[in-house]
């Protein structure tokens, strides 16, 4: 009997998943194929566009049920709780693959979201998610939302850290199974998406030939993180050391080079230019400074307090150049209001996961990443790449001192 209570579970959460109210609502009101217009999407924001408020109210509210519904029909059948929770999935499928559509149906992830925040709910009443690390996800997400006013982008951040608070937190059990595996399908759909509508693209086309490729090339630092947390001071200070005096070379040759080594610069600049700033024609590169900052921020400060320094100058300065410059729009000083509070969810971001590696007080790190970030926006004389990690260093030390 239960064999086909799951049997018939699953089937019918394909046929209430593959039901589609943005196709029907499209034929009675306009006579047109939904999936024909606009986003060529039957989904919510498409019937909006399309149809208007009302007709994507009635989509929302059954794209997003459907998934619950099947789940909770399955649970009443007196189906497996391996099969309730595959009655989900099979509302997923119904939706993407509708047999009397010739099998082109939405993206289903308005069911997906609401499965996932129905199986955090119960993370939560069960006692498995920690509420600092709601908190933090609530104010990520609406953050990034204010700034990029894109929920696909959002995601991009979002469900990778959302990915790790649940491994690294939660028991292992058949709910974190299928959330992991939801969260896997809705990245993939918002990661397609972005390629599809070349959004992606399109930001780095924003960004000038010289930041392009730091911000490829610094997210690579964290290795150095990475070899400090497994190693001691001595190696890691060796590798870092090594690194940066390969850079110091470089710089030294660029800028003393004589007339004959000139021309030959000369020649490379097709390449050097996409490399070094213009201010810095004259000058040691950022590249180096960064790394220099690095060494210095390992060798001065406690392991525990430099390792979240450096990972505050990595990912904040990773985020606030590629939010800043694609999304900025109100000034601040001589950055941008979005990119600094990027800056500041990226260090608080990086703080907290490290937090699971480092035996370190989370008020610190918190405080740490707040200076890192109020000192990345203020328009100092000193490079930031020096202040950053050392002035949110010297904050943590002094607060763990207290």
């Amino acid at each position: 009997m239960r064999v086909w209570a799951s049997v018939i579970g699953l089937a019918a959460g394909y046929l209430l998943g593959s039901v589609s109210p943005a196709y029907i609502l499209g034929r009675i009101l306009k006579r047109i194929d939904i999936r024909q217009v606009g986003t060529r999407n039957a989904g919510t924001m498409n019937v909006y566009q399309t149809l208007g408020l009302g007709p994507a109210i009635i989509t929302a509210i059954y794209d997003l049920g459907k998934g619950l519904l099947a789940m909770a029909l399955s649970q009443r059948l007196g189906a497996s709780p391996l099969f309730v929770h595959l009655a989900g999935p099979a509302a997923v499928l119904g939706h993407v693959f509708p047999f009397y559509l010739r099998f082109r149906g939405g993206e289903g992830v308005a069911t997906s979201v609401a499965i996932l925040i129905y199986e955090l709910a119960l993370f939560i009443v069960k006692g498995w998610l920690a509420y600092p690390s709601l908190i933090l996800l609530a104010f990520t997400t609406l953050s990034f939302l204010a700034i990029t006013r894109s929920g696909a982008l959002v995601g991009l951040v979002d469900l990778p850290f959302l990915t790790f608070i649940l491994i690294a937190y939660s028991p292992f059990s058949l709910d974190l199974v299928f959330l992991l595996v939801f969260i896997a399908y809705i990245l993939f759909i918002d990661i397609r998406n972005l390629w599809r509508e070349k959004r992606l693209a399109a930001l780095y086309g924003r960004l000038a030939d010289e930041i392009r490729w730091r911000l490829c090339a610094r997210p690579l630092a964290f290795l150095f993180i990475i070899y400090y947390l497994k190693t001691s001071l001595k190696p890691a200070l060796t590798l870092i050391g090594v690194v940066v005096l390969f850079f110091l070379l470089v710089d030294l040759i660029r800028l003393l080079t004589t007339r004959v080594s000139l021309s030959l610069m000369q020649k490379l600049a097709p390449v050097t230019d996409k490399i070094f700033k213009k201010k810095e024609s004259r000058t040691f590169s950022s590249m180096t400074t960064f790394l220099i900052a690095f060494f210095l921020t390992v060798l001065l400060f406690e392991k525990c307090t430099a390792i979240l320094a450096c990972a505050y100058l990595v990912f904040g300065d990773f985020f606030s150049k590629s939010f800043g410059l694609a999304f900025g729009r109100r000034k601040l000083f001589e950055k941008t209001l979005e990119g600094s509070l990027a800056h500041f969810i990226a260090c608080s971001l990086a703080g907290y996961i490290l937090l699971a590696f480092l035996p370190y007080p989370p008020l610190n790190a918190l405080l740490g990443a707040l200076v890192a970030s109020l000192v990345e926006a203020l328009p100092l004389s000193i490079d930031d790449n020096l202040t950053v990690p050392i002035i949110s260093a010297s904050a943590m030390s002094v607060l763990f001192i207290f």
